[in-house]
């Protein structure tokens, strides 16, 4: 059930690995602050105050000091999904920057990649300390680097239709996740075009591209 709806992106905050930097640098795009369960014990309270704090809370502590300065608490107790979907399906907004979801726990991290794909129909770019994710629905163009390491990683089988100012051309090959897969590929010209028959890929690039792909998600918060 939708909570409610933004008009400009969002900013998340996981259990997983975190990072002041990471959060620092989405805070400055998408100041609206939501943390997810546990995600709410990297805050400090005198730094970072979040809207809202949404799951099924089993895992956030001192909700009654976070509630006294003003953020507004929402329990789901439903157990059918994890404490990320749960936010994604009760805000709408242009797109999601996710920090702190990967790392720590393996597990988690494979739940909130299956997620982005599941959900699709929200735009979600995954932060972690070293790396950026995020799903291509059909293509992608991006302007990066000469040399930029750049992986493919399909969550279900899928095939490449055209690719250009990339070291490996993704043209007719079939992956899925049991057999071919892209990671490793890397940059060779700053136009990089990525084009496959569906939706199920995920790309991976280094946290340094990540203005490179904000433009590309929304262009006029970088302006």
């Amino acid at each position: 059930m939708l909570v409610k709806s933004y008009n400009k992106p969002l900013t998340l905050i996981g259990g997983g690995e975190f990072s002041h930097q990471i959060l620092s640098k989405c805070l400055r795009i998408a100041p609206t602050l939501i943390a997810v369960d546990a995600g709410l014990n990297h805050l400090d309270v005198k730094k970072s105050i979040p809207n809202w704090v949404i799951g099924d809370l089993d895992s956030a502590k001192k909700l009654e000091v976070w509630e006294k300065k003003g953020t507004k608490i929402k329990s789901i107790q439903e157990q059918e999904t994890s404490d990320f979907e749960k936010c994604l399906y009760s805000f709408k907004a242009p797109y999601f920057l996710a920090n702190a979801f990967l790392g720590k726990r393996i597990d988690h991290s494979l739940a909130t990649i299956s997620t982005i794909v599941k959900m699709r129909n929200k735009k979600v770019i995954l932060l972690g300390k070293k790396d950026i994710l995020f799903h291509i629905e059909n293509s992608i163009e991006l302007d990066l680097k000469k040399g930029t390491r750049l992986s493919l990683f399909p969550i279900k089988k899928v095939s490449g239709v055209k690719s250009k100012g990339l070291k490996y051309d993704i043209k007719n090959i079939e992956f899925s996740p049991s057999n071919r897969i892209g990671t490793s590929n890397e940059v060779t010209g700053t136009k990089v075009l990525i084009e496959l028959d569906g939706p199920g890929m995920i790309i991976i690039l280094p946290q340094k591209c990540f203005k490179a792909v904000i433009l590309k998600f929304d262009e006029k918060f970088l302006r």
